[in-house]
């Protein structure tokens, strides 16, 4: 059976019980902010497995997951994955034990014909809670008693912690029969490989207590979970997961390209590692996220950069895993929209973040050898977070690379490392982490959908439902900071891009609290971070600080001005990663393979300014989805949108759709015609990342207040020059011009002072005729040193030179070979210095400098240097 076959049966089967099919949420679980992937086919259930959300009683699905905690060992099992489907059935107090085991015999026996003595089942055998009875007299109507295998906890009690929902799991194993040891005792407890776990069923029945004790849940659960790639493997009848149609099209083409058979370890190790991290990275990358070094997009760039690391093991020289991607859109063909749609972004993205780490991966690892050559056991945090950020090394490939000569790192020397060199920022919205996560689950689950009314209006009534106190717990009233929920509201909460409104809370005609920011946690209810004193069911006013609203409107308005434009002058591969909107400013990142011409640049922002002076109407209008592409709407890459979902119109009108200027679907607040905006002035426009560039600008009331500084600036300027305004920019280049200039005879005389001799440079004539030239430039700066030691060379035909500068404890030196010698370079003196002093060098063999620490006088490391020459 194909794997689409598979995945097609298993959801009509269970539909056939009843169970609506449920399509797969994003890898993005936006509604749980404690996760950063979707791991599980659960994840989308959670508030339903904690009893918070009941609109539910049953769900079947397959869902795609990424995990990535196990990414060492892809490649070298057969059965670790970073990507993958997941098969599940789930009950939220509807059916349990009975109904799950019975239905999964059935499917597995009778839908799939898999043959019952293949299969062996596990159950929980009891210890911290009972022996789960039920399950094994319901396995005893079809395996034989000496194929039920009774563990303990480690191996069929599930738990979603120290405390909270658990309960016991039964497993049920595939026997390979082949496969394996060959141990005729051999069973399911043995990791062989011969009996493979292909299906989890969790019986999700109590809840663990602080003290260790076990509360019955309110009602039963179960959670099941089935790798589809697993059950390919037994389908197709083949020796592991790598082997099934879900991965042999990007191995195959792999094998083709690379001229490998895939017959070596290395080779299979190689061909797994690239099929699995070409599918996670697509499907990521499809989801809108982009290669970064945090979150999601550095697990993104860990993932691109292990399987380009391999890719170039196995001979590729270029990049090369952009050119896998289509594969998985052959593999997934019509299953997931957003790979078939996305594909020249996905391919965009991989080839640039290959052929950035292509260009510092020969450095770094050049840098790792000589590291690892010293023959310690350890390689420091330090050093393992310098190969880290200046040639983009992962920890996680150092670690690879290291293990390979039998080298540890330093990981909390590392992550120290990373903590001082980084300040962490954190905001509100960073809050909801996961102390809060079911406190919101909770408050979006008691609370009907927030009204938003303030499309149309900045004043409204509305009553309060909720309140929690500054710690995240419910209370009837709040006197001083907290946070409220209405039950309608002109605030807009922050959602793409677009800040919070603020604004002030009314009662009788008299503020009682203020408004500091607005959020949406999950989804459909608005959290009000609010300061003063409020209860719960009272009647209030609501008002929105209109100012502010209309800056953010401007700002808003002109990313959608600057988007379409950007879309006019390099083509619609352009897409938004990124954006953010407030009353003082925007910012705008977009996706572009190549560093634009400042012509382009400019003639985009000219684009956008005629569509300000042509005054167009803007129109928003809610319409069903599908008109999207009917339309020709852009969206944002991995953006789940409501349906019906709101579309921002600038020009034309939605009968003649093809006039527009701009389409989006946008749920932000926007100007009513884009003369409002007044003026798109560009601030910036930079390299964010490779293929991600970023503008910063300002429009509308914002950026008139940005001239009139400026204005002020150059008047202010313009008098202490004594020149008239317009004569400011003439002035300041010619003293720009002149101050080059002096500079430039200054750098000039302190040169040829620095270099004139004196007490402080020794020359020796060595016993192999070889002159050592010494320099202590007392005075001079690193980047001096260089020019000092050619200044010295000239004097010489045949001499090594060496000039140093010591500054706060620090030793900069440089050598210079003039002439050319036998078994002497520049390089190797180098290193010999820098080792003396705890440092680094490096350079070519006529010219090499370093660093390090100056730990005794240089007239000493003078003398050693004197004997090993």
């Amino acid at each position: 059976m194909k794997s689409t076959e598979i995945r097609d049966g298993y959801l009509n089967f269970f539909h056939s019980k009843g169970l609506p099919i449920k399509p797969s949420s994003s890898l993005i679980p936006h509604s749980d902010p404690t996760l950063l992937f979707t791991s599980a086919g659960m994840v989308q259930f959670k508030a339903n497995f904690l009893g918070i959300d009941d609109s539910l009683k049953n769900a079947a699905s397959c869902q795609k997951c990424v995990r990535t905690t196990d990414i060492d060992s892809v490649g070298f099992t057969e059965r670790h994955l970073t990507f993958f489907e997941m098969l599940g059935n789930f009950s939220f107090g509807d059916y349990f034990k009975k109904e799950a085991i019975d239905w999964a015999w059935e499917y597995l026996t009778k839908t799939l014909h898999i043959p019952a003595d293949k299969l062996y089942v596990s159950i929980y055998k009891g210890g911290i809670a009972p022996r789960d009875e039920e399950a094994y007299n319901q396995w005893l109507k079809y395996v034989p008693a000496e194929r039920i295998f009774e563990l303990g906890e480690a191996d069929n009690f599930w738990t979603m912690g120290p405390t909270g929902p658990c309960g016991p799991c039964t497993e049920i194993y595939y026997d390979f029969g082949d496969k394996g040891c060959k141990n005729p005792h051999c069973d399911i407890t043995c990791d062989c490989g011969r009996f493979v776990e292909i299906w989890n069923i969790v019986f999700e029945s109590y809840n663990r207590q602080e003290d260790g004790t076990f509360k019955p849940l309110p009602h039963n659960n179960i959670d099941t979970g089935m790798g589809l790639e697993r059950l390919c493997m037994v389908m197709q009848k083949v020796n592991n997961i790598f082997e099934t149609d879900l991965f042999t099209p990007i191995i195959n083409q792999a094998k083709q390209d690379l001229h490998l058979k895939g017959e070596t370890k290395e080779e299979i190790s190689s061909l797994r590692i690239i099929a699995d991290h070409v599918r996670s990275s697509s499907f990521l990358i499809a989801e809108g996220i982009l290669p970064s070094n945090e979150g999601r997009g550095y697990i993104l760039r860990r993932l691109i950069r292990r399987a380009a690391r391999y890719a170039r093991l196995m001979g590729a020289d270029k990049p090369y895993l952009y050119t896998l991607a289509p594969k998985v859109k052959e593999i997934f063909n019509g299953l997931y929209p957003e790979i078939d749609k996305n594909m020249p972004h996905i391919q965009d993205v991989l080839k640039m973040e290959e052929t950035t780490f292509l260009k510092t991966l020969v450095t770094g690892e050049e840098k790792l050898s000589a590291l690892l050559a010293d023959g310690a056991d350890t390689l420091s945090g330090e050093e393992a977070f310098h190969l880290h950020e200046t040639y983009g090394f992962p920890l996680e490939l150092t670690k690879e690379i290291a293990s390979a000569k039998g080298v540890k790192v330093d990981e909390a020397g590392y992550e120290k490392a990373k903590a001082a060199a980084q300040a962490k920022s954190r905001s509100y919205a960073d809050e909801m982490t996961k102390d809060k996560a079911y406190m919101m689950q909770h408050v979006e689950t008691h609370n009907p959908a927030t009204v938003f009314t303030g499309y149309d209006t900045l004043t409204d009534d509305g009553t309060v439902l909720m309140l929690l106190n500054e710690k995240f717990e419910l209370t009837d009233e709040v006197s001083g900071t907290g946070y409220a929920v209405f039950d309608k509201t002109p605030f807009y909460a922050e959602s793409g891009g677009q800040v919070g409104d603020k604004g002030t809370v009314l009662s009788d005609g008299k503020e009682i609290a203020r408004v500091e920011d607005v959020q949406k946690p999950i989804s459909k209810v608005f959290l009000h971070k609010i300061s003063g004193t409020l209860k719960k069911g009272q009647k209030v006013r609501l008002c929105v600080d209109a100012a502010l609203r209309k800056r953010c409107m401007a700002n808003h308005s002109a990313i959608h001005l600057v988007n379409a434009a950007l879309r006019q002058v390099f083509g619609t591969g352009v897409h938004q990663s990124g954006s953010f909107v407030s009353p003082e400013r925007f910012r705008f990142d977009y996706t572009l393979s190549r560093t634009p011409k400042a012509e382009e640049l400019n003639r985009a922002w000219e684009i956008a300014n005629r569509a300000v002076e042509a005054a167009l109407p803007v129109n928003c209008q809610v319409r069903p989805l599908a008109d999207a592409e009917k339309l020709g709407a852009v969206t944002l890459l991995g953006e789940t949108y409501a349906d019906p979902a709101r579309f921002v119109l600038m020009g034309g009108s939605f009968e003649h759709p093809q006039d527009k200027y701009s389409l989006e679907l946008c749920a932000g607040t926007h100007v009513k015609n884009t003369a409002d905006v007044m003026t798109v002035l560009v601030l910036k426009e930079s390299s964010v990342s490779a293929g991600v560039r970023r503008i910063e600008g300002v429009a509308g009331a914002a950026a008139l207040d940005y001239l009139k500084n400026v204005n002020l600036q150059a008047e202010t300027l313009a008098a202490r020059l004594e020149v008239p305004s317009k004569d400011v920019f003439t002035r300041v280049n010619a003293i720009m011009d002149e101050l080059k200039e002096v500079k430039k005879r200054y750098m000039q005389f302190r040169e040829r002072t620095l270099a004139a001799g004196g007490v402080d440079e020794m020359s020796f004539t060595l016993k192999n005729g070889v002159n050592l030239v010494v320099r202590k430039a007392d005075g001079a700066e690193p980047k001096e040193l260089r020019n000092i030691a050619d200044t010295i060379a000239q004097k010489y035909q045949k001499a090594v030179v060496l000039v140093s500068c010591d500054k706060d404890g620090k030793r900069a030196f440089v050598v210079k070979t003039v002439g050319k010698f036998e078994h002497i370079d520049a390089v190797t003196v180098a290193k010999q210095i820098a080792a003396d002093l705890n440092g680094r060098a490096g350079g070519r063999a006529d010219f090499a400098q370093g660093g390090g620490e100056a730990k005794r006088p240089w007239q000493e490391l003078v003398a050693g240097l004197k004997d090993t020459l």
